[in-house]
C-alpha cells in the first residue's frame, strides 16, 4: 500500500517542490559565481593596493577570469573571460565598487532565497500534516491512542521542524556549494595552498562532528542526572517523617550530598569532553585561513604568489571555515527532523493499513440492523453488553429502556457505529458497520448524544455536518429547531442581540415601531407592572447604579462597567454632586456582606464567581480593605481604596442584590448627576456612549431593551417568561419574529457551553441529526434534564417528524404519551442483559 509520508527530508523537499528547487538552484549559482567575481576583485585591489601589476597608474582589464594551471601542464593561463579594458581611474573606482556592491547583491539573492524557503517549508509542512489528517478522518473511532500519538506529531513537532524541512535539500547545497567554491578557488590560485586547505577542513569536519556527537551525549547524561536527583529527592521526602523522629537531618545532609555528588560524575566527564571538542572546533578552524596565510607567505619567498592572491585565497578559507562549521550542525538538525518523519511514518502506517481495511463499503439507505454475538466494553462508563444478538428491520422506531442508562447508551453508541464491537458483528443493510465509510454511515445513521461545540455562531453549531443547497439547509432548521424545542432558544439569544441600524435600517425602524406595540400589549394584559421604562426623569429600578448614571450603552471601553469608576470625567461628575463619599460608604457595606456572605465559599465555586461583586484573584484585596477600615486603620492607597469601592456600588441593584442599601435620596442624587453627565459630556466623549431616546432605536443596547425600552422585573416570579411571551406574539404578527430569530443564529456561541443548558446543549446535536435527514436517528442524550412533560413533548415531536424513517431512543422509562403509537420494538436491559419485546404499530397514526 505504500508509505503514508515520505520518511526521508530530502526526497520529501524535492517530491514537494521541485520547481522552487530549480528556482533555488539558480539563485545559489547567481550567488556563487558573485563569490567567485568577488574573491578575484579582492585579490585584484590588494595587488594594485601593494604597488603589484603596476600599481594603480596602469591600465587593466576588469572582471578578466583566467586559470592559471601548472606550469609543468600548462605554461600559459587559460582565459575564460577577457574582460572590460579601463583606464587606472575608471579601474579602480569600478574594484571599489564591486567589492562593496557585490555583499548588497549577495543579501538581495539570499533574501529571495529564504523567501523560497519558507515556501516549500509550507508546502511540506501542509503536505505532510494533510496525509496525516486523511489517515486521522478515516481510522476508526477506537484508536484514540495512536490518534494522539500521531496529532501530537503532526502538529507540534513539524511545526517545529518545518524550517528545517523547507531548507532540507537547498540548505546542503548551499553550504556545500560554497565550501567546494571556495576551496576549488584556492586550488586554482595554488594547489600548494589548495592542499593544505582540504587537510585542515577535513581535520575541522571529524572534530565538529565529535563535537555534535558529544552534545548528544551530554544532554542524555543531564537527563539521567536529573533522573537520579529526582529519585534522591523524592527518597529523602519519604524519610522526612523518620528524619524529624530520629534527628537523622545530618546523616541525610552527608547521604544526599554524596548521591548528588555522584551522579554529576558522568555530566562532568562529558562536559570535559564537549569542552575539549569545543575548544580543538574552534582552533582547527581558525587555523584554516590561518593556514592559507603561512603558507602564502612562506611561498612568496621562492613562489610567484603575489599578497592579492593570498589575501583572497584566506577570505575563502575562512569562508570555508564557516560553512565546514555550519553542515556538521545542519546535518544534525537534518537527523532530528528525519526522526520525527520516520515517527510520524510509523504511527501513520498501521492507522492507514486499518482505515483501508475499514471504510470502503457503502450503506444502503434502508435495511436490516443486524447482531451477531456482539459483545463491546465501554472503558469510559465501565458499561459492557455480551452475546448481544437480534435483528431489526429499518424504517422503524426503537426504544432502549434499562436498569441505568449505561447499557442502553453503550447498546445506542454499537448500533450507530461509534464503537466497534470487541466480538461479534454487527451489520445494517447485510454491510459490516466497521467496515462502512465513516462519512457514509453518519449519513446513513445519525448519532445525536455526545454534543462537541465549536467556535462560531449558533448556526454553525446547528449546521455542523450538513451540506444542501442554502434554501433547503434553511427550511430543515427551521423544522429541526421546531422538532427540537431550540425555537425558544434562538428568540431569547435574538432578544438579547444587537444589530448595526445603519446596515438594517428598516429593521430598526421597524423595532421602533413595535415598541409601541408591545408597550400596548402588556398594559393590555396587565403586565406592564413587570417592566420599568427608561425616562430621563425617573431611576429605573432594575438597572445597576451605574447604568442609572449613565442612561445610555457605552460603546467602546472608555464607559464600561469595570472602568467605570475610574474614569476622570465619571469621578469629577460624583465628586461635582457629593456622590463620592456615599458611593463609597455603600461599596464598604457591599464588600463587607461579601465577604461575610462568601467566607465559607471556596475561589473557585460556581457560585462565588456568579454572585460575588469581585473576582476571587480580589478577594484577598478587599478582604483586606475591610480589615483595614474595621480596625480603621489608614491606608496609603486612599485614593485606589475609594475608588475600588465605588466601583462595587457602581454595580448594585437594589432589585436584584437586596442589600437595602439604595435610598430615595441617593436615588435623586444620581438623577440629577446622570443630567450633569449628559448635559457637561466633552465632545471627545460623546462617541463613546449612545443615550437612550424613545424615538430611536439604541444600536448599543439589545433588541429586547430597544422593544421594551426598559427592564424586565428581576425580583418577581414569572416576570421574563411573560413578557418574552408577549413580545414575541407581537414580532410574530409584525412578522419580526423570523428576523428575531435570525439574529439568535448569527449570536456567538460559547464552545465550552456555558451560555446554555445542559438539556439546550444535548438539542443542538439533536438538531444536527435531524437537518442532515439520515435514514435512522439515534437518539442518546437528548430526554437528560428534562421534566416528564417537555420529555413527552419531544418524543411525540421526534416520531412524527420521522415518520418513514428509522429512530433509536434512549430513554430511562417509556410514558403512555411516547407510545403512541406503540415502539416497533423496545430493548430492555435486565441485570445488564438486552431483551427485545417486540411491537407493530400503524405508520399513519404517527402523522395524526
Amino acid at each position: 500500500m505504500g508509505v503514508v509520508v515520505e520518511r526521508d527530508p530530502l526526497r520529501l523537499a524535492w517530491k514537494t517542490s521541485p520547481f522552487r528547487h530549480f528556482v533555488g538552484f539558480s539563485l545559489l549559482a547567481l550567488a556563487g559565481l558573485l563569490i567567485l567575481v568577488g574573491f578575484d576583485l579582492v585579490r585584484v585591489v590588494v595587488d594594485r593596493a601593494t604597488g603589484g601589476a603596476g600599481g594603480w597608474n596602469a591600465p587593466a582589464s576588469f572582471l578578466r577570469i583566467a586559470i592559471s594551471p601548472p606550469a609543468g601542464l600548462w605554461p600559459e593561463p587559460i582565459v575564460l573571460f577577457p574582460g572590460v579594458l579601463l583606464g587606472p581611474e575608471a579601474f579602480a573606482l569600478a574594484s571599489i565598487v564591486g567589492i562593496l556592491l557585490i555583499p548588497v547583491l549577495l543579501g538581495l539573492i539570499l533574501i529571495g532565497f529564504e523567501w523560497l524557503v519558507v515556501g516549500i517549508g509550507l508546502r511540506m509542512l501542509t503536505k505532510t500534516q494533510s496525509a496525516a489528517l486523511d489517515v486521522i478522518l478515516k481510522v476508526p473511532s477506537a484508536s484514540h491512542d495512536e490518534i494522539a500519538v500521531v496529532t501530537a506529531l503532526a502538529a507540534r513537532g513539524l511545526a517545529r521542524e518545518s524550517g528545517v524541512l523547507g531548507s532540507s535539500l537547498l540548505m546542503p547545497v548551499k553550504l556545500g556549494g560554497m565550501i567546494g567554491l571556495a576551496c576549488a578557488y584556492v586550488f586554482v590560485m595554488d594547489w600548494h595552498l589548495g592542499a593544505a586547505l582540504a587537510l585542515v577542513l577535513a581535520l575541522g569536519a571529524i572534530v565538529s562532528a565529535r563535537r555534535s556527537l558529544l552534545r548528544f551525549d551530554a544532554t542524555a547524561a543531564r537527563h539521567r542526572e536529573g533522573d537520579e536527583a529526582e529519585g534522591v529527592f523524592a527518597e529523602l521526602e519519604h524519610r522526612i517523617p523518620a528524619l524529624r523522629a530520629h534527628g537523622t537531618a545530618p546523616y541525610e545532609r552527608n547521604r544526599v550530598r554524596e548521591a548528588l555528588v555522584l551522579s554529576h560524575r558522568p555530566v562532568m566527564k562529558w562536559e570535559y569532553r564537549l569542552a575539549l571538542a569545543e575548544a580543538a572546533t574552534a582552533a582547527v578552524l581558525m587555523i584554516a585561513p590561518l593556514s592559507v596565510l603561512a603558507l602564502g607567505a612562506w611561498f612568496s619567498q621562492t613562489r610567484p604568489v603575489t599578497a592579492g592572491t593570498v589575501a583572497a585565497c584566506v577570505l575563502a578559507a575562512a569562508l570555508a571555515a564557516y560553512g565546514t562549521r555550519e553542515v556538521v550542525q545542519w546535518h544534525r538538525l537534518t537527523l532530528r527532523a528525519r526522526a520525527l518523519l520516520i515517527d510520524l511514518g510509523r504511527g501513520l502506517g498501521p492507522l492507514k493499513l486499518r482505515a483501508a481495511l475499514k471504510g470502503k463499503a457503502a450503506l444502503p439507505e434502508s435495511g436490516a440492523l443486524v447482531a451477531q454475538g456482539v459483545s463491546a466494553y465501554d472503558p469510559a462508563s465501565g458499561a459492557r453488553v455480551s452475546s448481544v444478538n437480534l435483528t431489526l428491520a429499518f424504517p422503524s422506531h426503537v426504544a432502549l429502556v434499562g436498569d441505568g442508562d449505561a447499557g442502553p447508551r453503550l447498546l445506542a453508541a454499537l448500533m450507530s457505529g461509534q464503537i466497534p464491537p470487541s466480538l461479534g458483528r454487527l451489520t445494517y443493510g447485510g454491510i459490516d458497520l466497521s467496515a462502512a465509510d465513516p462519512v457514509e454511515r453518519s449519513r446513513r445513521i445519525a448519532f445525536s448524544g455526545n454534543t462537541v461545540l465549536i467556535e462560531g455562531s449558533l448556526r454553525d453549531n446547528l449546521l455542523y455536518g450538513a451540506s444542501a443547497p442554502e434554501s433547503e439547509l434553511d427550511h430543515r432548521l427551521s423544522e429541526a429547531i421546531a422538532v427540537a424545542g431550540l425555537d425558544r432558544l434562538t428568540h431569547a439569544r435574538g432578544l438579547s442581540g444587537t444589530i448595526d441600524p445603519a446596515r438594517e435600517p428598516k429593521f430598526a425602524a421597524a423595532i421602533v415601531e413595535a415598541r409601541r406595540a408591545v408597550q400596548a400589549a402588556l398594559a393590555a394584559e396587565q403586565l406592564d407592572r413587570f417592566v420599568d421604562p427608561f425616562s430621563a426623569m425617573r431611576y429605573n429600578r432594575y438597572a445597576t447604579i451605574g447604568e442609572n448614571l449613565l442612561f445610555g450603552k457605552p460603546i467602546g471601553d472608555s464607559f464600561q462597567e469595570d472602568r467605570l469608576s475610574s474614569h476622570p470625567f465619571v469621578r469629577a461628575i460624583l465628586e461635582a454632586n457629593e456622590l463620592t463619599k456615599p458611593l463609597a460608604r455603600m461599596g464598604l457595606s457591599i464588600a463587607t456582606s461579601m465577604i461575610e456572605i462568601f467566607s465559607d465559599i471556596p475561589d473557585g465555586s460556581p457560585l462565588f464567581e456568579r454572585f460575588s461583586f469581585f473576582s476571587a484573584a480580589d478577594r484577598p484585596y478587599f478582604q483586606d480593605l475591610v480589615d483595614r477600615k474595621n480596625e480603621q486603620r489608614r491606608s496609603d492607597q486612599t485614593s485606589r481604596d475609594r475608588g475600588r469601592l465605588i466601583g462595587l456600588a457602581l454595580r448594585y441593584n437594589e432589585s436584584r442584590h437586596r442589600l437595602g442599601l439604595l435610598e430615595a435620596g441617593l436615588e435623586e442624587q444620581i438623577l440629577v448627576a446622570r443630567a450633569d453627565f449628559a448635559r457637561m459630556l466633552p465632545v471627545s466623549l460623546k462617541s463613546s456612549i449612545e443615550f437612550y431616546d424613545e424615538e430611536r432605536f439604541c444600536a448599543a443596547a439589545s433588541i429586547q431593551d430597544n422593544l421594551l425600552f426598559g427592564r424586565i422585573a428581576a425580583d418577581q416570579a414569572g416576570a421574563l417568561e411573560s413578557v418574552q411571551e408577549v413580545t414575541r406574539r407581537v414580532l410574530t404578527q409584525r412578522g419580526l419574529d423570523g428576523e428575531v430569530s435570525r439574529i439568535g443564529l448569527d449570536t456567538p456561541i460559547d464552545p465550552h457551553g456555558d451560555d446554555l443548558t445542559l438539556s439546550e446543549v444535548a438539542a443542538v446535536d439533536l438538531v444536527r441529526g435531524l437537518v442532515r435527514r439520515s435514514s435512522i436517528l439515534v437518539v442518546q442524550r437528548a430526554l437528560d434534564g428534562l421534566p416528564g412533560p417537555a420529555a413527552d413533548k419531544l418524543v411525540v415531536n421526534l416520531r412524527r417528524a420521522l415518520v418513514g424513517r428509522g429512530l433509536i431512543l434512549v430513554t430511562p422509562s417509556i410514558s403512555p404519551a411516547m407510545d403512541q403509537p406503540p415502539f416497533d420494538a423496545v430493548i430492555h436491559f435486565e441485570r445488564g442483559e438486552p431483551v427485545m419485546d417486540r411491537r407493530t404499530r400503524t405508520l399513519e397514526a404517527l402523522s395524526a
